[in-house]
């Protein structure tokens, strides 16, 4: 006989594993979510997918995306933001990662249309920054396109499969860091500026829960013995690394995490215990007569309870100390700072200003010629972290420039090193590398002199980055204005070579008042140059409307943002020599 309460008994079995799934997916993404706080992006990552599986939630992507990034694994980072993009309550700010992820991937026109996207949402992002992302896709393609002649060589006997950065030379012998596994005694990527752990007990001494790989150490390679630990009497279990030497290579000055008893800790949201967060700290150490380094010294204005200090940089005589930290009363996230010593002691430390963004600043450094290098993520670049150049004299810091592709990449760029004339190192989490940090040493080229004896091509445009205007206007903005200089240190270095200035717009208007727009910025951009002591008969201003468009959209033609706007520019052709 059949039983009539059997489908009643099916129904309350369903329910009730319904609300078991439930029950144990809240659970699930609440142990995510504590994991993410304490940045252990790598168990965090499984939990989110095991919660997305059992429900898809817009929070789960959004941290998946998050944490990927976190990892440096772009690919997937770009997948879960698209996928937070595409919900129905997703937020402004998610179109602003997936441009990011984007951009990470060499995807720029892509990129450019969520920029886009993400400013017309966000009202209060300003037309500075805007820019910033828009030229520096546009920049990126350019430079992809017309590559410099340095030449790169990754150090495979050097990288391993975990991350590997920050080269310099001690004595003939390469010094770096790493978190490959722990090579030697010493146990325990780790480029981030602190550490953050349950309060409850200390963090794990053998893997740093940010990558899931062991702590960074110092490692040398020596000669034919192969890599092995730098013999440094660190007195940490946790992050040692990286580090810069003086001239004579008797004085070391290193980055050390340490973890003190009197750590501060902080109450986060979801997490039972509390908080405790260990900010990095620059040290120093001497080597004596016998080859042995000493009990390190801690840097004068090492704050571990308030901020970071790290990426130190000893100039060759020691009296200077470059580094980056995120200390109250900077710019941006971590900014490049300069202390000078007097006698023994460190002056207080000097925000270098000229430089510094809203961005990160890092991996300070300098040549034999005053040419300071750092990386930076808060300027016009590739993507993530690019390697600048700015000129050190008489007191004053040049305008850095970007030193293009392939010094730079759409990833991480940093720790460039120039240790002789024509040589250096590089580190990067480029594609194709060996591990998620590589080891790069390059070559370059020639330095070829500008000389007033050089030939000049006649009717070749001047390359440099395209000036933006905004619409229907036609003053100089400060982003436009960068350019102009450059512009204007050319004509100074040539003072034999005539030019015209050719301004465009795009076929939005009727052509008559495009034809007076473009030669009102034509006009403005001359004279901007001729304030700055550039003879007017040198240069002439030349408006050409929507007459020479590099695209399809001419009138009645519907078009995107984009595409319009790469009509709209300015070029500077040379007529006479």
């Amino acid at each position: 006989m059949i039983n009539k309460n059997f489908p009643s008994f099916i129904f309350c079995l369903v329910l009730l594993l319904t609300l078991q799934n439930k029950v144990k997916g809240q659970y699930i993404l609440k142990e995510a979510d504590q994991q993410y706080a304490l940045y252990n992006y790598s168990r965090a990552i499984d939990l989110y997918e095991r919660a997305y599986q059992k429900k898809v939630t817009l929070h789960a992507a959004e941290r998946l995306a998050e944490c990927y990034k976190y990892q440096q694994n772009y690919i997937q980072a770009e997948n879960w933001s698209a996928l937070a993009v595409a919900m129905a309550d997703s937020k402004p700010i998610n179109i602003l990662h997936y441009a990011r992820a984007l951009q990470s991937n060499a995807k720029y026109a892509e990129a450019k249309l969520q920029y886009n996207k993400y400013s017309e949402q966000d009202k209060g992002v300003t037309e500075k920054q805007k820019n910033i992302w828009l030229q520096s896709c546009d920049s990126a393609i350019r430079w992809m396109k017309e590559p410099t002649t340095i030449t790169l060589k990754n150090e495979e006997a050097l990288n391993s499969s975990k991350s590997d950065w920050g080269a310099t030379k001690l004595a003939g012998n390469m010094v770096f860091a790493s978190d490959r596994d722990i090579i030697n005694k010493r146990r325990g990527v780790g480029n981030r500026s602190f550490l953050k752990f349950d309060g409850s007990k200390m963090p794990d001494k053998n893997t740093y829960s940010w990558t899931g790989n062991p702590y960074l150490s110092l490692y040398m390679q020596e000669g034919t013995e192969g890599i092995k630990l730098f013999p440094l009497n660190a007195g940490t279990a946790y992050h040692v690394g990286p580090a810069s030497f003086t001239a004579d290579g008797k004085l070391v000055y290193f980055t050390l995490t340490k973890i003190d008893k009197d750590v501060i800790y902080e109450k986060v949201e979801g997490i039972k215990n509390k908080v405790a967060t260990a900010n990095i700290e620059i040290y120093s150490s001497t080597k004596n007569d016998g080859g042995e380094w000493s009990v390190p010294i801690s840097f004068k204005y090492n704050n571990a309870k308030k901020y970071s200090v790290g990426d130190p940089y000893i100039s060759p005589d020691g009296k200077h100390l470059y580094f980056v930290s995120n200390m109250p009363g900077g710019k941006g996230g971590t900014d490049l700072y300069v202390s000078e010593k007097n006698g023994s002691e460190w002056g207080q430390p000097v925000n270098l200003k000229e430089i510094n963004t809203e961005g990160d600043e890092r991996s300070p450094a300098f040549d034999e010629a005053s040419n300071f290098y750092f990386s930076t993520d808060g300027r016009i670049g590739m993507g993530g972290l690019d390697v600048y150049t700015a000129k050190f004299a008489d007191g004053k810091i040049g305008e850095p420039k970007n030193l293009g592709y392939p010094t730079n990449s759409p990833q991480d760029d940093f720790a460039f090193n120039l240790l002789t004339k024509e040589t250096g190192y590089l580190s990067s989490n480029r594609t194709g590398g060996l591990g998620l940090d590589d080891i790069y040493s390059f070559t370059l080229p020639e330095p070829k002199k500008v000389s007033y004896t050089d030939p000049v091509v006649l009717n070749k445009e001047i390359r440099i980055e395209n000036i933006y205007y905004d619409f229907d206007k036609w003053n100089i903005r400060p982003d436009a204005a960068i350019e102009l200089n450059k512009l204007v240190e050319v004509l100074k270095e040539n003072p034999t070579i005539w030019i015209v200035l050719g301004s465009h717009t795009d076929s939005r208007g009727n052509d008559a008042y495009n034809q007076a727009l473009s030669q009102n910025r034509a006009n403005s951009a001359v004279e901007y140059i001729i304030k700055r002591g550039i003879d007017k008969s040198r240069i002439t201003a030349k408006g050409y409307g929507e007459t020479r468009l590099l695209n399809r959209c001419g009138n009645g033609v519907k078009c995107t943002i984009e595409e319009h706007q790469l009509n709209r520019r300015t070029e500077f052709t040379i007529v006479k020599q």
